[in-house]
């Protein structure tokens, strides 16, 4: 009767240790998702202010480059053809680099997300 009672117990005390490390593990996926919400909304917000000043600044940028540039020609049209000439380089640049700018993003996200 010894060994049995002794078994019981033992399998006893396995089945409440795995059941506290299931608790445990849980609680710890659960403060990860949070952590991880948590940066994501804060990126974000960041995100979304520092891209609405860079775009406010980049309208205004523009129509005063646009009309220096068509003051300097003396055609304001000129001025604003330069200035979208220059903006499409510029999206063709970004255009040819997406590939390492996808890759950039990859790496950062997951230095954040398997940390």
């Amino acid at each position: 009767m010894g060994i049995i009672e002794a078994l019981d117990n033992t399998s006893t005390a396995a089945v409440d240790k795995g059941e506290a490390y299931i608790k445990t593990t849980k609680k710890y996926y659960e403060l990860k998702v949070f952590q991880q919400l948590a940066l994501l909304s804060v990126t974000g917000c960041k995100l979304a202010v520092y891209f609405g000043l860079c775009i406010l600044g980049l309208i205004f940028l523009a129509v005063a480059g646009a009309s220096a540039i068509g003051d300097y020609f003396d055609n304001a049209a000129l001025g604003y053809l330069a200035v979208s000439v220059l903006f499409f380089a510029l999206i063709g640049i970004i255009y040819l680099v997406r590939k390492r700018i996808e890759k950039l993003i990859i790496v950062k996200l997951s230095e954040n997300f398997f940390d």
